[in-house]
């Protein structure tokens, strides 16, 4: 909850990552596993939110915060953009999700890694902005066939997205820019930590999921200029 205060007191929008607990509340987390996080070496999904609630991030004294704490406390002061991870134990986290954000008053969009994810939003509640993550995934460690349908976008046709956030070491990438400069979709590029990577997602891409803010204020003040940036 600190970074997301660092992130509203700049005035950056925020990007999140959620996955359900096993009794189906919605919390922010971005890995599979607790492990690195937490130290209990169990996945999220398996864990009720009570469990869950327990356990402390990186040795501070912060907790897993809930979808829900997280949307009272931004209150529409920075737009937001929330992935929705569809793994093993998510069962319906699309609806849910998409539930509580058309009650939220704020601007919002969702993404996902997964192309049906992505669809079933789109079929269910199609005014919500929604995209599509991808990556070459060539220094990735993922199951062949998760990887061979997902990189580069290549089930882009299932997914129909409103945008693509492209992971930035992937760039230059000749399907991308078809989906940029033909059909005219946004392409965001992840993530985003260092100067030269700023300078190439400025060069192929419309805006930045970003790490490391000293970085991006050095890129500013060199007068290089930058699109409005999501933190």
């Amino acid at each position: 909850m600190a970074a997301f205060a660092a992130a509203v007191a700049e005035g950056f929008s925020i990007e999140i990552d959620v996955q359900l607990t096993r009794d189906k509340q919605v919390v922010i987390f971005h890995d599979d596993m607790l492990t690195r996080m937490t130290g209990v070496d169990k996945r999220l999904t398996r864990m009720d939110f009570d469990e869950l609630r327990k356990l402390r991030l990186a040795g501070t004294e912060h907790a897993i915060p809930t979808l829900r704490e997280f949307l009272d406390f931004v209150d529409g002061r920075v737009p937001i953009l929330v992935e929705v991870k569809r793994n093993r134990g998510s069962r319906g986290i699309e609806r849910i999700v998409c539930k509580m954000l058309r009650e939220y008053d704020g601007q919002f969009a969702v993404q996902s890694f997964h192309p049906l994810a992505v669809r079933k939003v789109r079929k269910t509640y199609p005014d919500i902005f929604c995209g599509l993550l991808s990556s070459k995934f060539s220094d990735m460690k993922l199951m062949f066939l998760k990887k061979e349908g997902i990189r580069n976008a290549r089930l882009f046709f299932i997914a129909k997205p409103d945008f693509i956030s492209f992971e930035i070491n992937s760039f230059p990438n000749r399907r991308v820019a078809k989906f940029r400069e033909q059909l005219g979709l946004p392409v965001l590029a992840w993530t985003v930590r260092t100067m030269e990577e700023i300078e190439r997602a400025g060069e192929y891409c419309d805006n930045i999921i970003f790490e490391n803010i000293e970085n991006l204020r050095a890129h500013l003040c060199s007068g290089n200029g930058a699109h409005d940036t999501v933190y």
